[in-house]
């Protein structure tokens, strides 16, 4: 009698949360939900954004508004204003930088896709340097939230 093949298991289905804190200062990125190909992030910005112009060698990746206001930045200067329930794709290689320019809190969903390469360098800024999303160069802020206040909650 023959022996059942040996399978690897099988993928499975997540159910993840978009909870994320409300802020009185800084911003904020939760990590919820990743596969090797995938990940999905919260992001809450009290005020700020992703302030220096970058662009990402190694993803392509969305912005989805869920609440506020954001403006997106390209490398000519040019800005697309987006309000909730729309978004942006911004493939590998695309430079741009955003800022919260509503009255309130920015919630959006960032969802990024690609091959991500151990130990290099995927974010980097028009003449070629690495840069840290929560680097000072980066004008980051660290988040103040605002106790038992949630989006999502």
């Amino acid at each position: 009698m023959a022996k059942p093949m040996q399978t690897e298991a099988k993928p499975k289905a997540e159910v993840f949360s978009l909870k994320t804190p409300y802020l009185s200062a800084g911003r904020v990125t939760n990590l919820v939900s990743k596969t090797d190909g995938m990940w999905i992030h919260t992001k809450m910005n009290a005020e700020g954004g992703e302030n220096a112009l970058h662009c990402h060698t190694q993803e392509d990746h969305a912005f989805i508004v869920l609440e506020g206001e954001v403006t997106f930045f390209d490398e000519e200067g040019n800005e697309k204003v987006l309000n909730p329930h729309q978004g942006i794709m911004i493939p590998k290689g695309a430079f741009y930088r955003y800022l919260n320019t509503g009255s309130g809190n920015l919630m959006v969903v960032r969802v990024g896709s690609g091959e991500k390469k151990g130990g290099e360098a995927t974010r980097i800024t028009p003449d070629g340097r690495p840069i840290l999303g929560s680097s000072e160069e980066n004008k980051h802020v660290e988040g103040v939230p605002i106790q038992g206040e949630f989006f999502g909650a």
